[in-house]
């Protein structure tokens, strides 16, 4: 008789800081995971909309602590010990899972008993809340890891004993302690693997804490680099992060487009860096909004043949750079993928995706 492989728990942390109007989006992802993780949320920012906003979730958090901490790591941390799980990760206020994100995560590790560390891509949404593309830094498990960060951590769950085993989070960092624990698990021998798969989304704020390059974060950066790479790559890496942070959050777009294309042609589902499509591309949208969603907006830059777009069975040609807007119903905690294809012999670049 075949044995049988158990379920392993997964633990996620839920850090608040500040209030954030993406917040319930979060907690919403949560809520329609199957299986449910195990959820502890540390709410130290003393604001009554948040408070709401977790009393709508209350069922389904294993732990709930209000009041002021030390930090994000440490609230990270506190949640963990608080409700523990064999598989754990952390998602901050203005993160959302995708559908299906935690059935793909625990049939791998249960498939795949020898993983340490597993970890998927994911979608970019602006301050507008529209999606603009994938998660460009991400590659798969290289020693790369020691000299820039190519994990996208709200995509990225871990064995606790693994975790343990390499020191755990440093509650002495704030900026990049999800990075600094990457390189400990890599030199501790764990076992990463990773798929091109969405997991999660993630904001890219002007005002994101992480996109800052402000003294203190570099300080921590520069800590990781030092400890892990020889002279020369050091450069190489410090230089990466800076031209990261320019072409995301500094330059303006025409400059940071440019400066995009000029680093190479890779795609993911057929869409490149600067949201260029390559024949047939394919991105999808999680929605969690209060009610049913009444249509599909999506802004491109169309230069030759005709565009396609089509979602759950809607399809509309595009034949120059526009705004488009096309009917789609789409229910809370369902995530169409919007597909595209252009003929070649053009030019054809998603701008921007929302769910209306």
């Amino acid at each position: 008789m075949a044995r049988k492989t158990m379920t392993p728990t997964i633990s996620i942390a839920v850090p608040i800081g500040a209030y954030h109007p993406l917040l319930r989006d979060c907690l919403a992802s949560l809520a329609v995971q199957s299986p449910q993780p195990i959820i502890s949320v540390m709410d130290a920012s003393g604001d009554a909309r948040t408070a709401t906003l977790i009393d709508e979730f209350a069922r389904l958090i294993f732990y709930r602590r209000t009041g002021p901490d030390s930090g994000q790591t440490a609230a990270i941390l506190e949640g963990w010990e608080k409700a523990p799980g064999e598989i754990i990760g952390w998602l901050n206020a203005d993160d959302a899972l995708y559908p299906g994100a935690l059935a793909a995560v625990v049939a791998h590790f249960r498939e795949n008993p020898d993983t340490d560390v597993f970890y998927g891509n994911s979608v970019i949404i602006n301050d507008d809340n529209e999606v603009v593309g994938y998660h460009w830094a991400v590659e798969p498990p290289s020693a790369a890891i020691l000299s820039g960060c190519i994990i996208s951590q709200p995509s990225c769950f871990f064995k606790s004993a693994a975790c343990e085993a390499a020191g755990g989070l440093d509650a002495s960092l704030h900026y990049t302690m999800d990075w600094d624990l990457w390189t400990r698990l890599w030199k501790s021998g764990a076992r990463f693997r990773s798929t091109d798969d969405v997991f999660s989304r993630v904001l890219w704020s002007r005002e994101a804490k992480t996109g800052g390059f402000g003294p203190k974060r570099r300080k921590e950066l520069n800590r990781i680099i030092d400890a892990n790479n020889p002279p020369l790559r050091r450069l190489k890496s410090r230089i990466g992060f800076g031209l990261h942070h320019v072409l995301e959050y500094a330059a303006p777009n025409r400059v940071a487009d440019a400066m995009r294309s000029m680093r190479g042609l890779r795609t993911i589902h057929g869409l490149g860096r600067n949201g260029e499509i390559a024949g047939e591309a394919s991105i999808p949208i999680a929605y969690y909004g209060r009610g049913p969603s009444h249509s599909l907006q999506v802004r491109l830059k169309v230069e030759g043949p005709a565009v396609l777009v089509s979602a759950s069975g809607q399809q509309l040609e595009v034949e120059a750079s526009a705004a488009i807007e096309m009917p789609l119903s789409v229910r809370p905690g369902e995530a169409p993928i919007v597909r595209f294809r252009a003929d070649s012999g053009g030019s054809a670049r998603l701008q921007s995706i929302r769910i209306a």
